[in-house]
């Protein structure tokens, strides 16, 4: 096997270093691991959940708390090369160590269980991630289209922007920078609490200035025009707005949000015919989302 080697698991976790593979787990899980077959060698069978990230998600039964298990998949362009092979081991176990130092900030995210990287043939990796599920929520993504549909009831409506928006300046107050932004890798119960997802690839930096700031927000404000732009246009300035103040609310005070927005608009239209191209090639490749979408360009809105 590869002589590459996990960083140092954290507080509450054991590493299992098997013929092909390499597995991080929290102490106690390893017993109920080991009876779904899952351990650092792979060949495990599982049955599939209801519930999808970039594919399907499998259950590992066996315990009273249901866990998830998600096997790494890319996306974008890569997924034309190949969706499940990886050059870099790493990712799983970032993710493990990033959910474990949010939680110890009070940031709500999924509790990771164990994180494994298994050695494929003829070269690269197999990567896969167990989770606590987290009940009774659902994602960003599956709201919005509850909105366009017009189902989703107004109180509803505004208490989501507000969560969603506090839980990113809460993250970006702890410096924290989400590698993929999106509606769906965000959670939200029946009343609005959020919860973020999807962390592998997000890292804590030493400063985050107002440029990166932005940026990480243009992200989500790109991901969300893009589901808006299937169809008619069903968000308002109102809906925008709860964000920014949600957002100012968890970053903290003297934010100017309002100098955000305007910011965050302006990129966006300067860089709208970029993404506009690379969005036609990928689903020219077959790699682009499973979903009929179209245009992402910024709506001409006023800022408040």
């Amino acid at each position: 096997m590869s002589s590459w080697a996990p960083p140092a698991c954290p507080e509450g976790y054991e590493t299992v270093r098997g013929a092909r593979g390499w597995l991080v787990h929290e102490r106690g899980a390893g017993e109920r691991l080991a009876r779904a077959g899952f351990g650092p060698d792979g060949g495990e069978r599982l049955p599939a959940s209801n519930l999808r990230g970039r594919g399907t998600l499998e259950s590992l039964g066996g315990g009273k708390e249901r866990w998830l298990v998600r096997r790494f998949r890319h996306g974008g362009w890569f997924r034309a090369l190949g969706e499940h092979g990886f050059v870099q081991p790493a990712r799983p176990f970032q993710e493990l160590a990033n959910a474990c130092a949010l939680a110890a900030l009070r940031l709500p995210t999924a509790r990771v269980v164990a994180a494994r990287a298994l050695k494929a043939v003829p070269f690269g990796w197999r990567l896969c991630l167990v989770s606590a599920r987290i009940e009774g929520v659902r994602d960003g993504a599956e709201l919005l289209e509850e909105l366009r549909a017009g189902t989703l009831r107004a109180p509803s409506r505004a208490v989501l922007f507000h969560a969603a928006g506090e839980l990113v300046g809460r993250m970006h107050t702890a410096r924290f920078l989400h590698a993929d932004l999106h509606p769906r890798n965000l959670l939200f119960d029946s009343e609005a609490r959020a919860w973020v997802l999807d962390l592998d690839r997000g890292r804590f930096l030493a400063h985050m200035n107002e440029g990166v700031r932005r940026d990480n927000l243009r992200r989500l404000f790109r991901a969300v025009r893009r589901l808006e732009a299937r169809g008619r246009d069903f968000l308002t300035r109102g809906d925008f707005r709860r964000f920014f103040k949600g957002y100012a609310r968890g970053f903290g005070p003297g934010l100017d949000w309002r100098a955000d927005w305007r910011a965050i608009l302006r990129r966006h239209r300067a860089r709208s015919p970029v993404h506009e191209v690379g969005w036609w090639l990928e689903r020219l490749l077959g790699s682009g989302p499973r979903i009929r979408d179209g245009s992402a360009s910024a709506r001409d809105m006023k800022s408040t």
